[in-house]
């Protein structure tokens, strides 16, 4: 069991863990299941010290039924310690095109300051909305466009630090490694018409990029393009 096939997804709600794997090479979902865990909440809280077994176990039947070891996973969480913080930006044109790395700074520079103002919390996801060029709003930002201003909104979803790095050496126990985080609060919410996908695969398709308000990574073996392409796929 030494191959790699499968990108595998979990998801802890408030009630269940849900877990999915996905076939490498034609995308399909090919495992999936779910298992209660009321048991293992404390004040609306998961205890970690006693959900180890229950992560152990439910791996191996995953293991089996795919037929190779887990060596890392995308890990949907459903909180109420979640957190939206939302911020504007704007920048001061001069009547110049706006480029890519005027864009990619004033999202780095706003990412700093929430982390700055939050040292407790990781940023899961960023989203931008409401762009607006020299007072009109436009549905995205339109790069080598000649404009005196240009502004757009930020949406920051952030974890508490402590809950991240609990469930990092949850699994880390188990050897194995978290990829990404998900909000699933994030994910059910951009995905709330279509109700007859797996959750899993909803939190897979936010990975690799479907909201194009989102600002993203999308690793090279999904897209092969470069840094400020995958970062910036969103804008026209």
């Amino acid at each position: 069991m030494s191959k790699k096939n499968f990108h595998i997804y979990l998801e802890f709600s408030y009630t269940e863990l849900n877990i999915a794997a996905f076939n490498k090479i034609n995308n399909k979902l090919e495992y999936s299941n779910q298992k209660l865990y009321k048991s293992y909440f404390n004040n609306n809280e998961l205890n970690f010290d006693i959900l180890q077994n229950f992560v152990e176990k439910n791996i191996l039947e995953v293991e089996k039924a795919i037929g190779e070891f887990v060596k890392d996973i995308y890990l949907m969480i459903e909180t109420p310690q979640s957190t939206s913080i939302n911020l504007s930006v704007l920048k001061n044109n001069e009547g110049n095109k706006i480029t890519k790395q005027d864009v990619m700074y004033l999202i780095q520079d706003a990412k700093q300051q929430i982390l700055k103002s939050n040292s407790a919390i990781e940023i899961i996801h960023i989203i931008t909305e409401n762009y607006n060029l020299d007072n009109m709003n436009h549905n995205f930002l339109p790069l080598d466009t000649n404009c005196k201003k240009f502004s757009f909104d930020l949406k920051f979803i952030c974890f508490p630090k402590d809950l991240l790095r609990n469930f990092e050496q949850l699994f880390l126990k188990q050897q194995i490694f978290i990829n990404k985080f998900i909000c699933s609060n994030y994910v059910k919410t951009f995905n709330s018409k279509n109700n007859e996908k797996h959750i899993c695969e909803k939190g897979k398709e936010i990975v690799e990029g479907i909201n194009k308000q989102e600002v993203v990574s999308i690793p090279k073996i999904i897209e092969k393009t470069g840094f400020f392409e995958r970062l910036f796929h969103f804008f026209k």
